[in-house]
């Protein structure tokens, strides 16, 4: 199971670093030089390289495809058609990670079966790898076809010092989507990782990971505002007078990344560690969530349809609703302003408190950037949500800026990302629930 240790286990001392204990550094287009230093009871005396290796190729062959659907060269590059299994992710492929010009579709398994061709009877998306066949073509409707293609996951590395002062690297496991880092043998303090995206031609400045040993909260000090702008939430919560808390989202509010157990949600971990804080606690919990939605689609789908926006957030008259919509990040600090302002209208008409979640770093292309190294989040929502809560006094529980200290937890945000777009793992759901706690007094 993948859980929030593998974040907060980084945190060794309680000490705030402003850089790291042991710099790591570049000696080669595939070596990396750990630098000496000391750190609590760790220390390396002089500095340690390593050659780390390439990216694994693999080569897949004869993977069986029952049939194929007509490409779709409207939709997202992820769904335009069939999707080769070694790339698929939680429910999308990873760009990037094809050779596509390995990509071979064939009639049959044997050397001499037919192998069909592309821009003839199927076409292919080359970045997301998905690929479909052409009405008119060679492919059948319900034909079965085998395909060839090689592609390149991903790795994670640990570099590691113990007791003794002896520096070692932990090589990871290679993967897509969800990519751990490389567990370290007992005995031995992850100092820093190395990331090894597939079909990188040598390492860069930006594969490098050394570990800063501070907390977030040294690093963000994030305000604990519940008893000034949640005292009905706070209240409750203390007395065990039943509390309902309706979780107002979009894909991630729907377990995106985790699956259907809901202990893993972000709502389940949150509700979770509620109980553990305030154990009178009584919190029942209402999900309002809509796969793909943003919040003015979810308040615009008709009364009486699977997502009521009346009947699932304002009927329960909540006491408690947090916000949660990575796909309302489209929006700019005066589009919150308007749009928010008619939520919290409706929300505090009904006798709701407010909590605004800022949202998890998506695809680094997506956002406009160039780096996983995210220092601060680039959205105009970001800031438009925080303006928004402070001009309104409403929470907001910034788990933006958990997302932005992740590299310097020597954690790439997008290893998170069960899909490779967009839909955080347990760990990322975990920083959620961080996010929510850090705005709640210890009692």
């Amino acid at each position: 199971m993948i859980t929030a240790l593998s974040i907060t286990v980084l945190v060794l001392f309680g000490e705030n670093a402003q850089d790291p204990a042991f710099p790591v550094r570049l000696a080669g287009d595939w070596r990396v030089e750990v630098a000496a230093g000391t750190w609590g009871a760790v220390t390396l005396a002089q500095a340690a390289a390593f050659d780390i290796a390439p990216p694994q190729r693999v080569a897949v062959r004869n993977e069986r495809q029952a049939s194929l659907p007509v490409y779709n060269p409207s939709a997202g590059g992820w769904t335009r058609g069939a999707k080769p299994r070694g790339i698929q992710t939680e429910e999308c492929t990873t760009p990037g990670k094809l050779y596509p010009e390995t990509l071979r579709v064939k009639a049959g398994q044997e050397d001499n079966t037919i192998t069909f061709t592309e821009g003839k009877d199927y076409l292919l998306e080359p970045s997301w790898g998905t690929f479909g066949r052409i009405e008119g073509g060679a492919i059948g409707e319900n034909q079965e076809v085998y395909i060839d293609y090689d592609y390149e996951p991903d790795r994670l590395d640990t570099l590691a010092i113990n007791a003794a002062g002896e520096a070692h690297l932990f090589e990871g496991t290679p993967a897509l989507g969800v990519v751990l880092p490389a567990k370290e043998k007992e005995g031995f303090t992850p100092v820093a990782r190395v990331y090894v995206p597939g079909r990188i031609t040598k390492l860069t400045e930006d594969n490098l990971y050394p570990l800063y040993f501070d907390t977030p909260d040294e690093a963000r000090q994030m305000p604990c505002t519940a008893e000034q702008l949640l005292p009905i939430t706070m209240a409750k919560l203390r007395s065990g007078e039943p509390l309902t808390l309706v979780t107002f989202g979009d894909s991630v509010t729907c377990g995106g990344g985790v699956g259907s157990d809901q202990t893993q949600w972000w709502q389940g971990q949150f509700t979770a560690r509620l109980k553990e804080r305030y154990p009178a606690s009584q919190v029942t919990w209402k999900n309002a969530g809509w796969g793909g939605a943003s919040s003015k689609s979810y308040m615009a789908s008709p009364r009486g349809s699977e997502h009521d926006y009346i009947r699932d957030v304002l009927e329960p008259e909540p006491d408690l609703v947090i916000i949660e919509f990575v796909n309302d990040a489209g929006l700019d600090e005066q589009a919150v302003a308007d749009h928010y302002g008619k939520i919290l209208a409706d929300l505090r008409g009904v006798g709701a408190e407010v909590i605004l979640m800022t949202p998890h770093l998506i695809r680094p292309d997506w956002m406009g950037l160039d780096t996983a190294k995210v220092k601060e989040d680039p959205r105009a929502y970001v800031r438009g949500l925080k303006a928004f809560g402070k001009s309104n006094q409403v929470a907001v529980a910034d788990a933006s800026a958990l997302y932005c200290d992740l590299w310097r937890r020597g954690l790439p945000y997008m290893t998170l990302m069960a899909n490779s777009i967009n839909h955080p793992d347990v760990r990322g759901h975990a920083l959620f629930a961080d996010a929510l706690m850090a705005l709640f007094p210890r009692q």
